[in-house]
């Protein structure tokens, strides 16, 4: 019996291990993707801004499948976005930090720069697909479908075409509790019109609030005396 329960405490132990293993990798590759870019330039020849997340932050990589069936059936904060988005590079940090701050040790992450579907309009104004988006990208917008705004393309004469979808734009932060969404924040604050400025002090703090917002409005309600 003793040599039993030791070794269901061992693996046990060793799923514990694991796990927190595989956090780590996730964390380490999301530090390392994101530092990638600092100092460096884009095809605009604007340069990113520096970000420099912590080796234990809450990020969590998932499959589009995985995020679905969160949107739908499960709980948690995650974070839509990519490392060559300079919006990204402004708040992934300040999402981690409040993160911490509330006790949140997982934030789901996506990165959507190459799943998204890519529109356009011709002369007349017709609209051209000139990418399809993958299937997972399709049933997110289905989950999201009640939170997303319309998707529209402005022509060259100001002509406004519907585009008959919803966009997930980069960043969006949404808040998930038993497959319902209580929250969800895109992009920054609206102040920030230049997205390779650094976000002063007031930006910061006003781009916490949001987030503190929008993870209490996610968590799991506390019964006092009865629910």
């Amino acid at each position: 019996m003793i040599i039993a329960i030791a070794i269901v405490c061992g693996y046990f132990a060793f799923q514990k291990s694991e796990s927190d293993a595989v956090t780590k990798t996730d964390a380490m590759r999301m530090q390392e993707e994101y530092a990638s870019l600092n100092g460096k330039t884009n095809s605009s020849n604007r340069q990113y801004k520096s970000v420099n997340l912590s080796d234990d932050n809450p990020y969590v990589y998932r499959t589009e499948d995985e995020i679905v069936r969160i949107l739908t059936e499960g709980s948690g904060i995650i974070y839509f976005g990519f490392k060559s988005c300079p919006w990204c590079r402004s708040m992934v940090s300040v999402l981690a930090d409040v993160a911490k701050e509330k006790n949140i040790a997982t934030i789901y992450y996506l990165d959507v720069e190459n799943i998204r579907s890519v529109l356009s309009l011709d002369e007349n104004n017709k609209l051209i697909t000139e990418k399809e988006g993958s299937s997972g990208y399709y049933k997110i917008l289905q989950a999201l479908d009640d939170v997303l705004e319309e998707y529209t393309l402005t022509g060259e004469d100001g002509t406004v075409v519907d585009t008959k979808e919803k966009r997930l734009y980069a960043p969006t932060v949404v808040g998930v509790l038993n497959g319902e969404v209580k929250s969800i924040h895109v992009g920054t604050v609206d102040s920030q019109t230049d997205p390779y400025a650094d976000l002063s002090e007031e930006q910061i703090q006003e781009l916490e609030d949001i987030y503190t917002k929008l993870i209490d409005e996610a968590a799991a309600p506390v019964c006092t005396e009865a629910c």
